[in-house]
């Protein structure tokens, strides 16, 4: 058994443990026996909501038939993501990071603990990039996928949308900038206009069928909540239960501030404040500031299409996985080559299954 052949390197990769990730996760998880395609495209099924009732019908009628839901199916070409990590002679001989001091490792053996470590490390970069995607397909309602081309500083955008209009539907654009509730000299609270925006992103998703019980929200925004004078005013009514706040840590970079009820429809507040190191060195957020998006888990799928590469004996091989590996040698040059590759595509299941809001303090 040649361990550094692909199909035990998939093997292998599938074992090792995902960095966690909550966007992904929570609202676009994958059946890796519907999601993970064997081709290059893959096709996306999505349906309007409905709020239909049922007709009443006299008992000699029997029943009244009615149309069946409908649903478009569209062929879509996801991203392409490919990393790769060298390896040379110098690394093997040097103690690695962990390592005893008084290890007896050969280079040999650091050769294949560096592979494991390595394809632990691109597929994290990976789970990183799926978690992007995540956010901006609920923010932009679609994605815009920057591929680097082999010439430096030139880029090719690959866009995909969930909508045919020309503006994006599933976004709320508020009134004004928000504001914080007011207290006026007599005690008595005027709540700010944030309440009613953000009942009307869950009315709009309730008015098409669409569930809500989720309140995400960036950092800004969820510090801006905490400190709302209405907010804590209305948790401290002990006559009825209006919300409630209890922090808890979901992730490393999500919390579940509580939940509260507007207008008697209670959500749950998320807060992130994760990001991630973008390809200039900058730090980036995953949610920008200001950014709000009412919706629900499960309203998205994760798709993979198929990864077709040149294996050793020269020919091309096409392989279905979430991340798919290859380790490459040069026996010139004296180095070996670990490349994970994987081809991810964020769609709703539904048409405009969220509601998005972009910098609500203007």
């Amino acid at each position: 058994m040649n361990i550094y052949e692909t199909i035990y390197m998939l093997a292998a990769i599938e074992e090792l443990p995902l960095e966690q990730t909550f966007f992904k996760s929570r609202y676009f998880p994958t059946d890796d026996m519907m999601d993970v395609f064997n081709t290059s495209k893959v096709l996306a099924d999505y349906r309007e909501g409905s709020r239909k009732k049922a007709p009443f019908v006299v008992p000699r009628i029997g029943s009244v038939p009615v149309g069946r839901e409908g649903f478009k199916t569209y062929e879509l070409e996801p991203a392409y993501i490919g990393l790769s990590m060298p390896m040379t002679i110098d690394q093997l001989q040097k103690r690695g990071f962990g390592e005893s001091i008084m290890s007896g490792m050969t280079p040999e053996d650091r050769a294949k603990h560096l592979q494991l470590h390595d394809m632990e490390e691109l597929s994290a970069r990976i789970s990183r990039t799926e978690e992007w995607m995540a956010c901006q397909t609920m923010l932009e309602n679609g994605c815009v996928m920057r591929h680097e081309t082999d010439r430096e500083g030139v880029y090719e955008n690959v866009e995909v949308k969930f909508y045919d209009e020309a503006v994006n539907p599933a976004l709320f654009t508020p009134a004004a900038a928000w504001k914080h509730s007011t207290v006026d000299t007599k005690g008595n609270v005027t709540v700010g206009n944030w309440y009613e925006d953000i009942y009307q992103m869950l009315a709009r998703q309730k008015r098409r069928g669409m569930p809500a019980t989720d309140l995400l929200v960036a950092s800004d925004v969820g510090a801006f909540l905490m400190e709302d004078p209405w907010i804590i005013r209305m948790l401290d009514n002990r006559r009825v239960e209006l919300g409630r706040i209890q922090p808890t840590e979901l992730t490393e970079y999500v919390t579940h501030l509580g939940a509260f009820n507007f207008k008697g429809r209670l959500l749950d507040i998320l807060v992130s404040d994760g990001g991630y190191e973008d390809e200039d060195g900058s730090e980036k957020a995953y949610l920008d500031d200001g950014s709000v998006v009412v919706t629900a888990p499960n309203v998205g799928r994760g798709l993979y299409g198929a990864i077709t590469q040149m294996e050793r004996d020269e020919e091309y091989h096409t392989y279905a996985g979430k991340r798919v590996p290859q380790h490459i040698a040069d026996v010139k040059s004296q180095t070996k080559e670990t490349k994970v590759a994987s081809s991810p595509l964020m769609v709703p299941k539904r048409k405009n299954p969220w509601c998005a809001a972009k910098k609500v303090f203007g």
